[in-house]
């Protein structure tokens, strides 16, 4: 079932499927939730090399991004009086994400090894422009994502869904950057 599961999101991630097509079901939303945060509390931690960042620090950050994503989801399906497609949409969204998170654990690993490096050398030169490809690879990826899944919920065209996609873009960056 979870492999099921896991193979449809993946087939929302990669722009295949759509959040229609994904269960409704608020017991799955609050597993990816909690998984969500639990991923990211992961990934902050190991981005965090000077250690500037409480563990409490860390988890209201999350929480507020998750409900960040959630109110201009809802937001946006209400104004679009598509209201009911809100836990689909969500949860594609964030399971989209966490997909691509997942795929984002080797980057975040070479951080530890670029922090300290002589860029200079041309084997570092090279682990650098890999860690920089990759990063902008699936930043890319992500928003394309994000803007699949509204394009979809919405029912707007590809253009317009990336506009509405910066939207949740701006909103997430002003919420970590009250915390952080």
């Amino acid at each position: 079932m979870w492999g099921s599961l896991l193979k449809r999101y993946w087939q929302v991630a990669i722009l295949k499927e759509t959040p229609a097509n994904t269960p409704c079901s608020l017991f799955l939303l609050s597993l990816i939730l909690l998984v969500y945060l639990i991923i990211l509390l992961i990934q902050w931690s190991l981005a965090d090399i000077k250690n500037e960042y409480s563990l409490i620090n860390s988890i209201l950050t999350g929480l507020s991004l998750l409900l960040s994503y959630c109110v201009y989801t809802k937001l946006l399906l209400y104004i679009y009086k598509k209201d009911n497609r809100f836990i689909q949409t969500i949860s594609s969204l964030l399971m989209s994400n966490l997909i691509i998170h997942c795929l984002a654990f080797p980057l975040l690993l070479m951080t530890s090894y670029l922090v300290p490096a002589d860029i200079k050398q041309a084997d570092m030169l090279l682990f650098v422009i890999i860690y920089i490809l990759g990063t902008l690879i699936l930043s890319i990826w992500q928003f394309l994502a994000i803007a699949h899944i509204y394009r979809y919920a919405l029912e707007m065209s590809f253009f317009v869904a990336m506009l509405v996609s910066f939207g949740l873009l701006a909103a997430n960056i002003l919420t970590v950057s009250l915390w952080r």
